[in-house]
């Protein structure tokens, strides 16, 4: 299912990581990685930390709560043992931005 997540005008600036409200609870965390929007589950898959609040270093996103690293642009885990990171499809459209959600969503 594709889904209008905000006006562009509401995403972060280039750097920066902005979760919004998604359907049934779901939280989408936006970032911007060298151009390119991305979107990914704003939850921690280790213990449900909202990653909005952690930081990026470079394309990983560090988990405010124990620093587990996730890439934003695949959802790899740093640790190959550790869960992987929702990842979802983003695309922007003149002055708004849209996003593929799971079907379960």
């Amino acid at each position: 299912m594709i889904a209008k997540l905000c006006d562009a005008k509401d995403l972060p600036d280039a750097g920066k990581m902005k979760s919004f409200a998604g359907r049934n609870g779901l939280q989408i965390c936006v970032t911007e990685i060298e151009g390119k929007l991305v979107a990914f589950d704003n939850h921690c898959p280790h213990q449900g930390a909202p990653l909005s609040a952690g930081h990026l270093d470079g394309c990983m996103v560090v988990c405010p709560y124990h620093a587990w690293r996730f890439d934003v642009t695949n959802g790899k885990s740093e640790n190959i043992a550790d869960p992987d990171l929702e990842t979802y499809e983003i695309r922007r459209y003149d002055d708004e931005v849209f996003v593929r959600l799971p079907n379960s969503v």
